[in-house]
């Protein structure tokens, strides 16, 4: 009776054993898997492994910024438009695959790929959110509807996520010294200016001070016309576009469309504009103007900016 006493007791000794190894186990795992970067993010907060190498970006100025601090997303969205990638950018990330459009990306080419992150547009890609979390981790930052200062933020964000804080700093550091630069060659600079596109519907899609490039414009000290702190772009018959009547209209059109001036020149109403009168309606690629929101896109932009509304001597 002893022995079945020991034998019992033995086996009870190697049970508890046995079951704190495996809650240790299990501990030591769990760890593992929060192990990495604490990104505080729009839609939350996700813990993302460190260096991240297989990256999925689903705006273009995520594709921009990852490859600006020497990351290499595997999947992009591209809208299937390859052509849309700046130049700069496709000569670092050429061979990446592309995963659709940039309001719904492929879930299915997303899995395949197995990131260990997605950045994802937190207002266009908040309905699918939780199916790219359940795929790898995910940070959800503004850019569709971003300005200036929103991606200088976006930009820090979008750097701890990929562990390229050093990089991410000197691209920062280097745009700000830039921007200062330009800010004193436009010092002297007067007159008001809009950015729009032109619509088949004889419409102007204006963008307002709260978009991206408009936000810029104010930054380097120039006028912008059209103020706004709700809406990024509003929709301006001729008519109004008239009574605004910008001394410098920047019409962005798309690579294949007609030239705006060519088609309203005998427009009674287009030729009462100042910046009509004044051949100051610059046409210019929206791909570079508004599609693009990143650092490194007004980085390319800066001598435009400089050619455009620096003063001649």
């Amino acid at each position: 009776m002893k022995n079945i006493y020991m034998w019992a007791g033995l086996l009870l000794l190697l049970m508890g054993t046995a079951g704190c190894s495996q809650q240790e186990g299990q501990s030591q795992t769990s760890q593992e898997k929060t192990e990495g970067n604490v990104v505080e993010h729009d839609l939350g907060t996700t813990t993302v492994p460190e260096n991240p190498e297989s990256v999925v970006t689903l705006e273009l100025g995520f594709t921009e910024t990852v490859a600006a601090v020497g990351v290499v997303p595997v999947g992009v969205a591209d809208d299937e438009r390859p052509e849309r990638i700046a130049d700069s950018t496709m000569e670092i990330i050429d061979g990446y695959t592309s995963v659709g459009a940039r309001s719904e990306p492929s879930l299915e080419i997303i899995r395949m790929l197995n990131p260990d992150l997605i950045i994802a547009d937190s207002a266009r890609h908040e309905a699918i959110y939780d199916e790219l979390s359940d795929i790898a981790p995910t940070i959800a930052v503004v850019n569709d509807t971003a300005d200036y200062n929103d991606v200088l933020e976006v930009t820090e964000t979008i750097g701890l996520a990929l562990d390229r804080e050093e990089e991410t700093e000197q691209l920062l550091t280097d745009h700000k010294e830039a921007v200062t630069d330009l800010k004193e060659r436009l010092a002297d600079a007067d007159g008001t200016v809009l950015q729009a596109q032109y619509t088949s519907s004889n419409i102007f899609g204006a963008s307002t001070s709260s978009y991206f490039m408009p936000s810029f414009m104010k930054e380097i000290g120039l006028d912008y016309a059209l103020e706004d702190e709700n809406e990024t772009s509003q929709d301006l018959t001729i008519e109004q576009l008239l009574k605004i009547n910008p001394d410098t209209l920047l019409l962005t059109k798309n690579e294949d469309d007609p030239s705006v001036k060519e088609q309203l020149e005998g427009d009674a109403l287009w030729n009462k504009l100042s910046a009509v009168k004044e051949n100051r309606v610059i046409e210019l690629d929206h791909n570079d103007w508004s599609r693009r929101r990143s650092i490194p896109a007004v980085n390319e932009r800066v001598e435009d900016f400089s050619k455009i509304f620096a003063p001649t001597s």
